[in-house]
């Protein structure tokens, strides 16, 4: 089991998914190049992330995919390659995971929810 890593999945309609993880995909992107952002939930998300970053001493990274779940198709935000950086991170990683879903639900989940074990 992977412990440390920062992960938040939410749903949408079927109608809407595709079309929010396109937006999603991008915003990670810019995010993972280090482009700023203005929406504040996505600049609190991206700052939380530099924070985790620097704990512990490489670039982590988001990533937005599409993922099923009992509840059907859902979007999830989270660090690149779900790379666990261990249990002694888990703290600085639910502060990312809490803006991550703090961020699906600002752009309409629903369900959402944060994780920092895989």
């Amino acid at each position: 089991m992977a412990r440390g890593l920062y992960s938040a999945i939410g749903h949408w309609p079927d109608a809407e998914l595709a079309d929010v993880l396109a937006m999603l995909d991008a915003l990670a992107r810019r995010i993972t190049a280090g482009e700023p952002v203005d929406d504040p939930h996505a600049k609190a998300a991206a700052d939380a992330i530099h924070v985790f970053e620097a704990r512990v001493g490489c670039a982590c990274g988001l990533q937005a995919e599409r993922v099923m779940t009992p509840q059907g198709p859902a979007i999830e935000l989270g660090n690149l390659d779900h790379r666990g950086f261990g249990a002694e991170h888990e703290a600085a990683a639910r502060v990312v995971a809490e803006r991550l879903r703090a961020l699906l639900e600002r752009f309409g989940a629903t369900d959402a929810f944060a994780f920092t074990l895989d």
